[in-house]
């Protein structure tokens, strides 16, 4: 049935349209990676502050800055990437590297809800030193994001 409908989607005027496109089809992609680089820049140099980069920049202001920005980079990249699945859903939806992605964006977006709720992140953001489960969230956050920026450029060479 899954493939059935992967098939459909395939097959559809949407999706032969944008595979044919000398334009359209280029510029989701560029979109995703602007939204990769937005969402990933943005985290790696929150995640060196959290680690201790940078001591003199006040965290609260810089997360105002870059957080919205993530979100927004997370967003223009998820967006985009839909686009891009519905032009190969056959190619993609059974591809070990494309399922990794997926599973290790869940888990990296269950590590931001975790940090972000927990009571240490609120001190840290108040001026006190990152504890150690703050320092953990910001590793395990580098380590899955990055992984998820190789993943998904080892998608295109497979």
């Amino acid at each position: 049935m899954l493939v059935t409908l992967l098939a459909d989607l395939q097959q559809s005027a949407w999706s032969q349209a944008l595979r044919a496109s000398l334009w359209v089809y280029p510029l989701v992609n560029a979109s995703h990676v602007l939204g990769i680089a937005l969402l990933v820049g943005t985290i790696v140099v929150l995640d060196l502050r959290l680690l201790g980069m940078w001591p003199r920049a006040a965290l609260q202001p810089v997360s105002a800055v870059l957080l919205p920005a993530a979100r927004a980079g997370f967003a223009l990249a998820a967006g985009s990437g839909l686009v891009l699945f519905s032009a190969r859903p056959l190619d993609y939806a059974f591809n070990a590297l494309f399922l990794a992605k997926l599973a290790l964006i869940g888990l990296a977006l269950f590590n931001a809800a975790a940090l972000s709720r927990a009571p240490p992140w609120r001190a840290v953001l108040q001026g006190a030193a990152a504890d150690g489960r703050v320092r953990l969230g910001a590793v395990v956050s580098l380590v899955l994001w990055l992984a998820i920026l190789l993943l998904g450029r080892l998608i295109g060479y497979r």
